[in-house]
This record gives structure tokens, sequence and C-alpha cells, in this order.
């Protein structure tokens, strides 16, 4: 049965439903999560990393997958940063360097995350057009890809051009990538949002192995309050 162990393509679709935004819902918003005995209070620290294609020839870039592309720092037969080709410039913006990404796709596999929100900003309107590729890669050679489409998961109380917000929950560990097409001469700063973490050194410390955190809600804060106006006992409602 240990061949099972390996199998990690299934993480990101079945164990939580996580594909299908039908879990951890509440962490949606700046709102507290039901789960457990406490309500979570930390805000969700993002990672943010810009991919600037310094050509005028449409590209891939790669985000995470460490156990592709992090052990080098270069992708075999590609010779840009962590699976990028050389065209692509990527930065931590968090740190302002190519070595902070270095750092952070590293800890990916010491401390496997649920990312549930991201945003994706650009100045040329067709990178918010892309669908990107997720990749769950085992050592069996086992692999599953899904599409996420920027556009059709827009948040739809967004009023500006040049940015996404979306709910997306992928979980990331070594074995997991994406695939992102970057156009001709464009710049993309995506910021994922993890409101899951697993720490083993929290477990060291005392703490817990899993370390929740609440997404922020980056849309729709100047929505109007829905007002329903009824002659019924407001008990009597339903739905």
């Amino acid at each position: 049965m240990s061949g099972f162990d390996s199998y990690d393509s299934a993480e990101g679709d079945m164990s939580s439903f996580d594909d299908d935004d039908m879990s951890y819902s509440a962490m949606d918003d700046d709102m507290s999560n039901a789960c457990g005995p406490d309500s979570v209070n930390t805000q969700s620290e993002p990672y943010i990393v810009q991919y600037q294609n310094t050509t005028t020839t449409a590209t891939t870039a790669i985000f995470m997958g460490f156990n592709d592309y992090g052990y080098l720092g270069v992708a075999e037969g590609l010779g840009g940063a962590y699976g990028n080709p050389t065209s692509i410039v990527v930065t931590n913006l968090q740190t302002g360097t190519t070595a902070g990404y270095g750092r952070l796709i590293a800890q990916s596999n010491n401390k496997n995350f649920h990312i549930k929100k991201w945003r994706f900003q650009s100045t040329t309107s067709t990178q918010l057009q892309q669908t990107i590729q997720i990749n769950y890669v085992d050592a069996n050679g086992n692999k599953t890809v899904k599409p996420f489409n920027m556009s059709v998961l827009k948040d739809l109380y967004q009023q500006i051009t040049d940015a996404i917000d979306c709910t997306k929950p992928i979980n990331f560990d070594g074995n997991t990538f994406l695939q992102i097409p970057i156009p001709a001469s464009a710049t993309l700063v995506m910021s994922a949002y993890p409101t899951m973490i697993l720490s083993g050194k929290a477990v060291l410390n005392g703490g817990s192995a899993l370390n929740r955190s609440r997404a922020p809600r980056l849309s729709g804060k100047n929505v109007a309050p829905v007002i329903i106006q009824t002659t019924q006992d407001v008990k009597g409602i339903k739905g």
C-alpha cells in the first residue's frame, strides 16, 4: 500500500475538495474561521512574486515545484531561475530579490501550505486573460493538470481593470507547481494568501502543526449592504 503515499496529485483535488471551493468557506473574507475550538484572528501574510518577461516573445513562468525546480535553482534545459526561462526575471517582492524567491520555494518543501485567495496585477490586459495550469506530480510518474482561469474566477465586485482578485484553493508541497503564461514584454505581480501552513517547528515550540490564518477581503469592501423589504415576520424567511 505504500505506493499510494506518493500519489500526492489527489491532494489538490480530492482530499479537501479544495479546487471546488467547498471547504474552509469562512476564510474567504474578514470573518473568523469556524473550524476548531478557537476562531482564527491572524490575517494571512501573502507571498508576493513578480514575473517580468524581458523579451518580445510570449513564454511560461513557474511558481513553486521544489522537487522539480528547487534543488539546483536551475531547471534542466531552461537555464533560468527555479524553472523559469532565461527571459523571465522572477523576484520575491517581500525581499526584493530572486534569492528571496529561492528561499520561498525551498520553504514550501518543509512547510506545505494552502493558498485560498489570489491577486494578479498587470498593466498588460492580455496577461489577465490567461489560463494558468496547476500541476500535481509524484515520483511514480503520476501527473494531474487542472486549469486556473484568472478572468473567469474574477471577483464580480471589482471595479479596477489592471488587477484580478479571485478565490482558488490549492495545496502546495514539493510536488505542486503552476505554469503561468506571460505575454511578450509583460510583467505580472502575483499575491498568494496562505490560510493554512504545516510546521513541524511549531510543534517543537509547543504549538500546533497546523497554523491557520484568514485571507483578507480584497474586493467588494465598498459594496452597499443588502436590504430585504418584507411584510413577513423575519423568522419566517427561509433559505
